[in-house]
């Protein structure tokens, strides 16, 4: 295999799961989706400003430490352990801190957090997977294509969730945060920031200490993934609970009818609603329908939260509009 097909094949092998990934852990936010856009984006930070800028950091540091020591052993486990997790932790926590002050109305659940520090961390992992991916193929010991695909299945099998595992600490520190007054909103942010911190230094310890704590190491990630993806399954249900609870105003006052309100608070209703309209042309309009109606949820939820902040009781009436206008076209 030559060089330039090596290079294609670690960069493929390197995204394309990562961003696979990326998109079954927006499918879990049923009620109301991101933006795609915002996820492209929070994705491609990861991908190319966080594990660029990373790169460039560690690399100035392990060359401090290795003149500091003269050791490359031991540069090399001082910069994993001590130096990658705040660095790397810190820039793909910049991309949710970003998406929270400038695009804060899309933070409206805890389940909104984990998904803006999942993807951000998913394109991190694409990003450093290529380059681990690609060293398989150059390596001194074996090397070619066997080194490149081992590699890979390394990187896609065993441990593909990690740094979206960590980041997502971050986010959801942010999402506490923004539905919270008083203490919480102020210590949740850094709380979960060095929650991340503290565990990817942990993984990285656990690492460089052989094979047998390396393997533990796996076995408690792959814990902490189990833990997460349970908390995200309670989430989705807990959300489901508060659009249930939120939208029955809305029939009360004529904003849904029955049969809408039926399908807006239920997956599989939702699900049906939409491909019923297929092929009535109604398919978009259907979509934006409920996603107005998880919106309003959610908006009302966080009014109950954190009151009448600015500008939130006006976007309340302009989405109650809104599903107004749409609604003769909606058949649940």
């Amino acid at each position: 295999m030559d060089l330039l097909t090596a290079i294609g094949l670690s960069v493929v092998l390197g995204i394309a799961p990562m961003a696979i990934f990326a998109t079954a852990l927006t499918w879990f936010d049923r009620y109301e989706r991101e933006p795609f856009w915002l996820m492209t984006g929070v994705f491609l930070w990861g991908l190319i400003v966080a594990a660029g800028s990373a790169l460039i950091i560690n690399t100035v540091f392990n060359l401090g430490i290795l003149f500091a020591v003269s050791d490359e052993s031991l540069a090399a486990a001082g910069t994993a352990t001590l130096i990658a997790p705040p660095v790397e932790e810190t820039v793909k926590g910049l991309a949710v801190a970003i998406a929270f002050v400038y695009f804060r109305n899309e933070f409206d659940t805890l389940l909104d957090g984990i998904i803006y520090g999942g993807v951000v961390g998913f394109g991190f992992a694409a990003a450093e997977n290529i380059n681990y991916i690609f060293s398989g193929y150059s390596s001194s010991d074996g090397g070619g294509l066997a080194g490149l695909l081992s590699v890979a299945a390394v990187r896609i099998l065993l441990i593909p969730f990690l740094h979206a595992f960590l980041t997502s600490f971050t986010g959801l520190g942010f999402a506490v945060a923004r539905l919270n007054r008083g203490w919480l909103r102020y210590l949740a942010p850094p709380a979960g920031y060095l929650t991340a911190i503290v565990l990817h230094s942990l993984h990285n310890l656990m690492s460089s200490l052989g094979s047998l704590a390396c393997i533990l190491g796996s076995l408690l990630d792959w814990v902490g993934f189990i833990a997460m993806f349970g908390l995200i399954l309670i989430l989705v249900w807990r959300e489901g609970k508060i659009v249930r609870e939120q939208l029955r105003e809305e029939v009360a006052i004529g904003t849904l009818t029955p049969a809408q309100y039926q399908a807006a608070t239920s997956i599989s209703g939702q699900m049906v609603a939409r491909w019923s309209v297929l092929f009535s042309g109604n398919w978009m309009a259907a979509g934006r329908f409920y996603d107005l109606c998880g919106r309003l949820a959610f908006k009302k939820y966080a009014l109950g939260r954190v009151g009448p902040e600015p500008g939130l009781p006006a976007t309340i009436a302009k989405l109650r509009s809104d599903i107004a206008t749409l609604s003769p076209q909606i058949r649940a």
